[in-house]
C-alpha cells in the first residue's frame, strides 16, 4: 500500500451502513436473530458477494437488512465500520441508512437513528466524528417519502440530512419536490444519488427540484456540458464511488473510469466507498485503485480529500479541525 494513503487523514460521505457488513457479521447477526439465510459460511458469503449485476447486488442487500433486527444491531454494525475506520484513518464519516426498510418490518425509526447514534456516541472526544443521513427509497414514490418525512421531521437532532436513494431511473427528484420543498422550509440539508445508472437530467432535477447540497456519484454529468458548467459555478460536490461504478457496471474496468474527466474539467470530486463490503473495496481500497489504474497522483488524493472535508455535513468547527489536520500532514509533492 502507497504509504501516503495509508497515512492521509480520510472523510467518507457516501457510505451505506449496511453495505460495511463482511460475511463473518452478517452470519453471526443471522444467527442471533434466527433469520434464516441462502449461505452457511463465511466463504458462501463471500461467493454471494460476487454478484454479477445489479438484480443480484440488491437481492443482496436486501438480505443483509434482514438480519438487522434492533438498535443493538446498529449499533454493532456502525461500531465494526468505525473500528475499521480507525484503521483505514477515517477522521469524519457521514452513513447512509433508508429508515423505510425497517419501518415496513415493524420496526421504529428510533430504532435506525439510536442504534447508529449510540456507537457515535460512544467514541472518544478526539475520535472519528460524523453521524446518520436516512435516505428515502425513491422507487417507493413520493407517498411514502412524505410519510418517512412525516417521522423524520420529530427527530431532526438525530441526523445530518435527508437524502434521496435506491433505484435512480425512473424515479427522479422532481417527483418527490413537494417534500423536499418542507424539508428545506425546516433547515435540512439534502442529498440525493443521481447521475449512476441515468443520465444527467436527473442531477439537474436533484439540483432544482430537491435544491440538494451534494450529488452522490454524479459522473454521468460529463455527458452535459452545460451541466459540467453548472456544477463548477455553484461548486456542487460530487461524492464518487469508484469501485461501485465498475461493480455495477457503469464503466467495464476502472482503467475506464472517467474520473479524469472530472477532475480534469474542474469538478468538485471526492472519493467514497458506497457498499464496501459488497463491492471488495473500503475508502483506502478505492484509493489504491484510482492511484493504480486512473493515473490519480497523490496530490489530486490530497485535494479530493479537501474537497471531502469541505462537503461534509460538520460543524463550522469540526471542519476547521480536518482541515487543519490536512494542512498538517500535506507532503511536498501536494
Amino acid at each position: 500500500m502507497s504509504d501516503f494513503i495509508r497515512k492521509i487523514p480520510k472523510v467518507e460521505l457516501h457510505m451505506h451502513v449496511e453495505g460495511s457488513i463482511m460475511p463473518a457479521r452478517l452470519l453471526h447477526l443471522a444467527e442471533k436473530n434466527k433469520v434464516k439465510l441462502p449461505y452457511q459460511t463465511v466463504e458462501e458469503v463471500e461467493q454471494a458477494y460476487q454478484f454479477n449485476n445489479l438484480s443480484e447486488f440488491l437481492d443482496l442487500f436486501i438480505k443483509t437488512t434482514e438480519v438487522i433486527q434492533s438498535a443493538e444491531d446498529f449499533h454493532i454494525v456502525t461500531e465494526d465500520y468505525l473500528k475499521l475506520c480507525h484503521t483505514e484513518n477515517i477522521i469524519h464519516t457521514e452513513v447512509f441508512c433508508d429508515i423505510r426498510t425497517y419501518l415496513d418490518r415493524g420496526h421504529s425509526a428510533e430504532m435506525v437513528l439510536e442504534g447508529i447514534n449510540a456507537a457515535f456516541d460512544a467514541e472518544p472526544e478526539d475520535g472519528i466524528s460524523g453521524g446518520v443521513i436516512p435516505c428515502f427509497v425513491r422507487h417507493l414514490g413520493p407517498e411514502i417519502a412524505y410519510q418517512d418525512w412525516q417521522i423524520l421531521k420529530n427527530h431532526q437532532d438525530k441526523y445530518l440530512a435527508i437524502g434521496l436513494a435506491a433505484a435512480e431511473r425512473g424515479y427522479p427528484a422532481s417527483l418527490f419536490k413537494t417534500v423536499f420543498q418542507e424539508i428545506h422550509q425546516s433547515g435540512i440539508n439534502t442529498v440525493a444519488h443521481a447521475g449512476e445508472e441515468a443520465g444527467p437530467e436527473y442531477i439537474w432535477s436533484a439540483l432544482k427540484d430537491a435544491h440538494v447540497s451534494r450529488i452522490d456519484h454524479g459522473v454521468t454529468c460529463l455527458e452535459d456540458d452545460e451541466l459540467v458548467e453548472y456544477l463548477i459555478k455553484h461548486n456542487i460536490p460530487l461524492t464518487v464511488c469508484p469501485q461501485s461504478n465498475v461493480k455495477l457496471n457503469v464503466c467495464g474496468h476502472m482503467s475506464q473510469h472517467p474520473l479524469q474527466e472530472l477532475l480534469k474539467r474542474g469538478l468538485n470530486v471526492s472519493i467514497h466507498s458506497d457498499d464496501p463490503a459488497h463491492f471488495g473495496a473500503f475508502l483506502t481500497e478505492n484509493l489504491m485503485l484510482i492511484q493504480a489504474h486512473c493515473g490519480i497522483t497523490d496530490a489530486q488524493i490530497y485535494a479530493m480529500t479537501v474537497n471531502a472535508a469541505k462537503a461534509s455535513f460538520a460543524s463550522d468547527g469540526r471542519k476547521a479541525e480536518m482541515l487543519q489536520q490536512l494542512a498538517d500532514f500535506v507532503p511536498e509533492n501536494c
